[in-house]
């Protein structure tokens, strides 16, 4: 080879450091860069047998009018080993990183280099150990390294500060000017607030902070770590087929092991004894341990789930939803799956990956690498997790489990595991109010006994399932129950709810429903001698009368129409509720948002001087609230919903408010109609359209209901009913047996008892109707009269009979078929849902 007289210089020109920080990164990413780095000093000191007492990590950020002025700093300090010369210039040159690639987060070189770049143009490093008198100060000026072309640092050796004992100091200065890329970055990190930036580095270091191995304080107060607020792993909803399902699973599990190089990290074959890159000898064996949990969240949300996903303690994505709950088939089409029945969700998790490999910038991790799939493959499966997908009956990763039993929130209770309250009127579970999982959950954050823990939320949810006992009181005195209304008690006569006399010389504790002193003899009842309105109809009335002249309502009456008596006697709907209601109004553009507020009435709702009520009443103000009863004849027998009286009176609030789009230029667009259109779609089409899907749901929940009753029912003929079950029939019974975790050797017992009926199929419930139709009526399953009647007899109490099974055998068919085909024709589907609905009319509650 011919030898060379010339060599080129391939420095790089000093643009290219300037160009660095033009990378895309966010302004808290470039602060946790900088943390990490300190979080990699204590890491090392721990492997290398350095203690260091007490690790803090010191973050100062400036104030905003100090930034206008280009001045103040951002100051970065940890007490721990300090650095060598040697190890300082390696920490600031670009593209170097001396860190333990495998037990470190890996940040000095790249990331160092861009993070303070951004964030200023002077970084200035000063580090010392703890046995030396000196330390290290260096300083980084971009622009005089530009201007000057000399990557040469001047390095000082300095006397060591007495606040400094050991450890390492990053400080950064001179803002970035107007016009430049950065110019704005600093200062998007200051307008986060002291509050919000402590918030996410202790989301970010959750689990170092957790530990209390390190501190972090920003401007002299400390963050706190995130806690996810989950159920406890004890609490459980049981699923047909897949039995319980708890509400948080933990696991630590290696799923593979792994030959590297530890000097550049490249993979060794297993019949090599040095790294094919470098021909290094240092060999390394790394496990692919995915460590953490994932559960349920105590309360729903739009934003607020997902799995966070760690590396060696700090979490590179937070509330990550795309990998778990998204899914791309074969064909590279990609599927919903979570949440797809509406826009909340409620699966978190803490999940440690500390062998997936990230990105330079730790953005995120490296998805297309083998480990990262595999680590994915283990905690969500390699299918869909909706269970019609292909292969999601092999599925048995922590995830499905969950989608499985928490996909839906459909009954508050124990059944999905949501906290609710009992409706007297439905006879059913309503889920609680958000404005209450919001004071719920501010407890959970000041770590209130019972709300930190889950037990005052699970009372909430115990409450759901059942009508609540009226609570007793006991006296004091003979420790007799009273009721709560009662004062006095009944036994003893001591006073159990005291008011004192009006008396002032007397000021005796007398009974609060007395009207007489007993002491004093004076009367309880003040007398006005001023003129009254009448709260219900609005008359003025003398003080001397004692009734409304114009409605003879007794004086001090509440209205019962008022919006203050309503909003004491309802219940908040979400479910009915419209957030920041908006709609697209004629010219295109939206509507002013109006927060609507529905609520649940406990008693009908009857004006002034009329016999009926009316379905609902509406306040209009800043807000709108509506108040239902939704027991009226008009959602009861007219087959109108809720929501259809709802959005036409929104429609007509926005319809007024907006009048302007009335004349001829938008025609046919500013119409009630179409607003009322543009409500229902925009808020209820999944809960108003009713597609075969659902209707296949409320027949299984029916038939289910129905073989919940016939144990009791058929008692005394249980054996004679399942001796006379074809044997196709008794073939599908225990399949429905195996596939819900029974024990097919309890059979025989469940012959002679009934209990065999809990698990028969369709086909042969119609059939058990059909021969034994007179078991279902008189009160047992429908309220009908069937057997007696004492206006018919003979023949035609015969012909009534024969009338009522044919009509009910009918409807059972229809809607037994339709499961059986899983038919989709929407004529067939809205003859199925009526005959539904006729059998569900009577059924006794």
């Amino acid at each position: 080879m011919t030898h060379s007289e010339q060599f080129f210089d391939f420095t790089p020109d000093p643009k290219v450091l300037i160009a660095l920080t033009h990378t895309p990164m966010l302004p808290l990413d470039a602060l946790c860069e900088l943390v990490d780095n300190a979080i990699d000093s204590f890491q090392a000191a721990k492997l290398t047998g350095i203690k260091i007492d007490h690790p803090l990590i010191s973050i100062e950020l400036p104030r905003i009018a100090e930034l206008s002025k280009n001045s103040g700093i951002i100051r970065i300090r940890d007490n721990g080993p300090g650095m060598t010369a040697q190890m300082a210039e390696n920490s600031i040159k670009a593209g170097f990183s001396g860190n333990n690639p495998y037990d470190s987060l890996g940040l000095f070189g790249m990331g160092f280099n861009i993070s303070t770049g951004k964030l200023g143009r002077v970084t200035r490093l000063l580090t010392t150990r703890k046995n030396e008198d000196t330390a290290i100060d260096v300083i980084i000026d971009l622009d005089d390294i530009n201007q000057t072309k000399n990557y040469e640092l001047p390095v000082f050796t300095i006397e060591k500060p007495q606040e400094l004992m050991n450890g390492t100091v990053i400080e950064i200065s001179e803002w970035w000017p107007e016009g430049n890329a950065n110019s704005q970055f600093v200062k998007r990190l200051v307008q986060y607030g002291l509050p919000k930036v402590r918030a996410e580095l202790g989301r970010r270091y959750a689990t170092v902070l957790s530990k209390s191995e390190i501190r972090i304080v920003v401007n002299s107060e400390p963050c706190e770590p995130f806690e996810h607020c989950v159920w406890d792993a004890s609490r459980f909803v049981e699923r047909r087929g897949s039995g319980k399902i708890q509400a948080r699973y933990n696991f630590d599990h290696v799923i593979g092991t792994q030959r590297r190089c530890g000097h550049c990290t490249a993979l060794v074959p297993a019949d090599q004894n040095d790294c094919p890159a470098c021909k290094s000898s240092s060999i390394r064996s790394v496990e692919e341990r995915v460590k953490g949990w994932v559960g349920i969240q105590r309360f729903d949300d739009s934003t607020e789930y997902g799995i966070d996903l760690i590396r060696n303690g700090r979490a590179i994505r937070i509330a990550e939803k795309a990998a778990f709950f998204e899914y791309v088939d074969e064909f590279k089409k990609t599927i919903k799956d979570y949440p797809i029945d509406g826009p909340y969700g409620r699966i978190v998790g803490e999940v440690h990956l500390n062998h997936v490999p990230v990105d330079f910038l730790k953005q995120d991790f490296q998805r297309s690498s083998p480990e990262w799939q595999r680590a994915i493959n283990y905690l969500r499966g390699e299918s869909s997790l909706q269970p019609t997908q292909p292969g999601a009956s092999q599925n048995e990763s922590y995830i499905y489990k969950l989608y499985q039993g928490y996909r839906r929130v459909r009954k508050s209770g124990k059944t999905d595991l949501y906290m609710g309250f009992w409706d007297n009127e439905a006879s059913e579970p309503k889920r609680i109010s958000r404005d209450v999982e919001k004071e719920y959950y501010d407890k959970f954050l000041n770590k209130s006994p019972g709300y930190y823990d889950d037990s005052e939320w699970w009372k909430i949810v115990e409450k759901a399932d059942s009508a609540p006992l009226q609570e007793l009181i006991e006296c004091p005195s003979c420790t007799a129950q009273n009721l709560q209304e009662h004062d006095i008690c009944a036994v003893c006569g001591f006073v159990l709810i005291s008011k004192p006399c009006i008396n002032p010389e007397c000021n005796h504790a007398i009974p609060r429903s007395s009207n007489l002193c007993p002491q004093c003899g004076l009367s309880q009842i003040l007398k006005l001698e001023e003129p009254w309105s009448c709260q219900v109809c609005g008359t003025k009335n003398r003080a001397s009368n004692k009734t409304c002249t114009s409605c003879s309502e007794e004086k001090g009456k509440e209205n019962v129409l008022s919006q203050s008596y309503l909003m004491k006697n309802s219940n908040k709907s979400d479910e009915l509720s419209i957030p920041g209601c908006s709609i697209i109004l004629a010219d295109g553009t939206y509507s002013s948002p109006i927060n609507v507020n529905c609520y649940i009435t406990q008693q009908a709702i009857i004006p002034y001087h009329k016999m009926d009520g009316t379905p609902l009443i509406i306040f209009k103000d800043e807000e709108i609230h509506v108040f239902i009863d939704n027991a009226h004849k008009v959602f009861r027998s007219f087959r109108i919903r809720p929501e259809q009286l709802i959005a036409a009176e929104v429609a007509l609030y926005i319809y007024d408010m907006n009048r302007r789009f009335s004349g001829k230029q938008y025609q046919g667009l500013h119409t009630l109609s179409n607003i009322e259109w543009q409500i229902l779609d925009g808020r209820w089409a999944e809960v108003l359209e009713d597609n075969p899907e659902k209707i296949r749901e409320d027949i299984i929940m029916f038939f289910n209901n129905l073989k919940e009753k016939l144990p009791e029912m058929f008692e005394d003929m249980a054996s004679d009913i399942y001796n006379e079950l074809p044997e196709e029939q008794k073939r599908g019974l225990v399949e429905n047996m195996l596939n819900q975790g029974v024990d097919i050797s309890q059979l025989g017992g469940m012959k002679e008892n009934g209990e065999f009926l809990h698990f028969i199929n369709e086909e042969a419930l119609v059939d058990i109707f059909q021969k034994n139709t007179h078991q279902f009526f008189d009160g047992r399953v429908w309220t009908v009269s069937y057997s007696h009647s004492n206006e018919l007899t003979g023949n035609i109490l015969l012909q009534a009979q024969a009338r009522i099974r044919d009509l009910y055998l009918n409807c059972m068919i229809d809607i037994k078929n339709f499961i059986k085909y899983r038919t989709v024709e929407q004529g067939i589907a809205h003859k199925t849902r009526l005959s539904l609905e006729f059998l569900q009319q009577k059924v006794i509650k």
